[in-house]
């Protein structure tokens, strides 16, 4: 079931777990109308075609190293036309590699049709939902809930931690499991087990099996 809201002026719906948020704070601000809900997918809804997810720079990265992006942006893609995930600050801390992270950018976009956009902060991410918002509605589109998730899948949560590793790409990681098993039989694999993954390389593969077996820092 799902239920459509409509108003003159700029409208948008919120989760209420953002009803606190400046960013929330800056939508009125600017003059928005700004109606909190729980929503089970997304933080922001603009139009009946236009989900919006919020994440601060680190929480992105956890979701990414957990696997939590991809089901999010399919929930987002069975439920929208068009969405986009706002990416707010720039604390990415060095947690991933620099190409997992252009290789998980770059799956939201090709196999989602998730939109990545950088904001600097709490009142540039309030603008950028602002002029989103009104420029959906000033074509007459109203807001429509929506909240049918998908289950997860398995297989995509294990690709996708395969390549928050060292060196690992997409390509990698289907040649991780085709020598693999398991991701357990992974990680008790030795290192010169981990060598013999053609083109990852003596570097990563010794840091991918101290990943697996430094005990934790004190």
């Amino acid at each position: 079931m799902q239920s459509t809201l409509k108003t003159e002026n700029v409208f948008i719906l919120a989760d209420d777990r953002e009803s606190k948020s400046n960013v929330c704070f800056y939508l009125k601000e600017f003059g928005a109308t700004v109606n909190f809900k729980r929503i089970e997918i997304g933080d922001f809804i603009v139009s009946e075609d236009i989900c919006i997810e919020r994440k601060s720079s680190n929480d992105f990265i956890n979701s990414i190293i957990d696997g939590r992006l991809f089901e999010q942006a399919e929930n987002m893609k069975s439920n929208f036309k068009k969405n986009i995930i706002l990416v707010e600050g720039n604390n990415l801390d060095g947690r991933i590699t620099e190409n997992a992270l252009k290789a998980s950018i770059a799956t939201l976009v090709i196999k989602y049709d998730v939109n990545v956009i950088r904001t600097e902060n709490e009142k540039e991410t309030a603008r950028m939902i602002y002029y989103i918002a009104k420029k959906e509605q000033d074509q007459g589109k109203g807001v429509v809930i929506k909240g049918k998730k998908k289950p997860k899948e398995i297989s995509e949560l294990q690709l996708h931690l395969l390549c928050s590793l060292p060196g690992v790409s997409g390509a990698l990681s289907k040649k991780i499991t085709s020598q693999f098993s398991s991701i357990k039989e992974f990680v008790n694999s030795s290192e010169d087990e981990i060598r013999k993954i053609k083109g990852l390389g003596k570097g990563n593969a010794k840091k991918i099996y101290e990943i697996f077996n430094k005990g934790w820092d004190k």
